[in-house]
């Protein structure tokens, strides 16, 4: 029996998908809420019912319609001529942690509970949750067979990839997706821990909306670290050299595992442990370095690896913060076996690149 079930999907018709369509606020420079189209616009105001209200005119001028039976949904992104091949579809909640579909990461509570408040007064996911199964090349081959037809959207996107859906209509399709879906016995959750858990939380029949992409296909980026703190240089040195040998960085530094890099007072050093360490480096990180320098969680902000190195220049060097960590990427076989081993990375340990857009496949998420 399949963990995947077909659903019955919220789209935007199609002259209007680009325009209502938007990927994670990250990868926008200097970002404006000025497109009321936009469903970014419903993520980033802190006014829920004002998000509620645009979300229900876009619904009753029939910008976004709901399909009227249940269908698989293909979702193909392209970037720099690789490709990711996903399925969208609905899991059993109450499949998740129990051997089927499993998580990985640790999950922040305020976070939670504004995730779910939104869900809630929503009633909608408005991007699928992003989660992998181990793959293979006979796997991958079937999967490639599946998408030969022509897709119901195309078009790029502010994250310079191109994104394609495709609306599983035709019967053989149809077969071919149920027989490569029988064949998933376990479902990882990578991107979507927050939302998962404000689903939990609320005790309500919820079926979220995920997307499967192979293991092989996924890709993940650093996720990086900038930190104010109250600690003088000299004694920020002295708490790190205890663990580390500290040196200034080479330019055009290439990370290895075991290896951090620190940007402060206009300069990047190098950061290694004096011996090799099995935990990840952002564990690793917070353990030794940030659990010792920091009092205020709140002194820290994530920054995702699509960004660069300048862009965490550039927070240091405004006096907003004055340290920021580059971090070598968490690789995908960690976190499939953390998943399995019901182990938790610190919060923010992945930053999945690229990603469905916020938009252009949505759904119910209480009948």
């Amino acid at each position: 029996m399949s963990l995947i079930k077909p659903f019955s999907g919220i789209r935007p018709i199609k002259k209007f998908a680009k325009q209502i369509t938007s990927p994670n606020v990250s990868y926008i420079k200097n970002y404006k809420l000025n497109n009321n189209l936009n469903f970014l616009n419903l993520l980033n105001t802190f006014n829920i019912n004002r998000s509620k209200k645009m979300l229900n005119a876009l619904k009753q001028k029939g910008i976004i319609q709901q399909d009227q039976l249940k269908h698989f949904y293909l979702y193909r992104i392209t970037y720099n001529k690789k490709k990711l091949l996903g399925i969208v579809g609905k899991i059993n909640l109450a499949n998740y942690d129990d051997k089927k579909i499993l998580g990985h990461e640790e999950t922040f509570a305020e976070r939670i509970k504004k995730r779910k408040e939104q869900l809630l007064k929503f009633n909608s996911q408005i991007s699928p949750i992003y989660t992998t199964y181990r793959s293979n090349p006979s796997s991958l081959k079937k999967l490639n067979n599946i998408f030969k037809f022509k897709p119901d959207y195309n078009f790029k996107s502010k994250d310079k990839c191109r994104h394609e859906l495709w609306i599983v209509k035709k019967t053989n399709k149809e077969k071919l997706i149920k027989k490569y879906l029988k064949e998933i016995k376990k479902i990882y959750i990578c991107d979507g821990h927050h939302r998962i858990q404000a689903m939990l939380k609320s005790k309500k029949k919820i079926a979220p909306m995920i997307i499967a992409f192979p293991s092989k296909q996924v890709n993940i980026l650093d996720y990086n670290r900038v930190v104010k703190t109250s600690l003088k240089f000299d004694k920020i040195k002295k708490i790190i050299s205890k663990h580390f040998i500290l040196k200034t960085s080479k330019k055009n530094n290439k990370l290895k595992q075991n290896q951090i890099e620190m940007y402060a007072n206009k300069k990047w050093y190098t950061i290694n442990l004096f011996k090799n360490s099995k935990e990840l480096d952002v564990t690793i990180l917070r353990k030794l370095i940030l659990n010792k320098i920091l009092t205020n969680n709140k002194n820290i902000k994530f920054i995702s690896g699509f960004r660069g190195k300048k862009v965490l220049e550039n927070y240091v060097n405004s006096k907003k913060y004055n340290l920021a960590f580059r971090l070598y990427p968490t690789n995908i076989s960690q976190v499939l076996s953390f998943a399995e081993k019901k182990k938790y990375m610190p919060q923010k340990s992945t930053w999945f690149h690229p990603k469905p857009l916020d938009g252009l496949i949505s759904s119910r998420i209480i009948s």
